[in-house]
C-alpha cells in the first residue's frame, strides 16, 4: 500500500499575506481558502503540478506560536 503525507501545516503570521508570498513568488496553486470562522480559514497551497501534498497554512494564535514563525524547525532547512 502506498503511503504519503497529505498536508504540512506552517504556521505564519497573516493568512491573505502567506498566500501572496506562495502564489505569487513562488508560483504555487491556491488549492482551497475556506473560512471556517471569523478568525479561522483552512488555506491549503502547494507547488504548481504537484497533488500528493500540500502546505497548510495556519495562522498562528497567540504569543507562543507567533514566536515560532519562521523557527519551526527550530533553523534548520524546513522543506526541500
Amino acid at each position: 500500500m502506498k503511503q504519503f503525507i497529505t498536508h504540512i501545516t506552517l504556521v505564519v503570521n497573516d493568512y491573505d499575506e502567506a498566500i501572496q508570498f506562495y502564489v505569487e513568488k513562488l508560483n504555487f496553486d491556491l488549492v482551497e481558502d475556506t473560512s471556517i470562522n471569523e478568525n479561522k480559514r483552512w488555506v491549503l497551497v502547494r507547488p504548481r503540478g504537484a497533488f500528493e501534498c500540500s502546505l497548510l497554512l495556519a495562522k498562528a494564535v497567540g504569543d507562543e506560536q507567533k514566536s515560532r514563525i519562521g523557527q519551526q524547525t527550530g533553523g534548520r532547512v524546513f522543506l526541500f
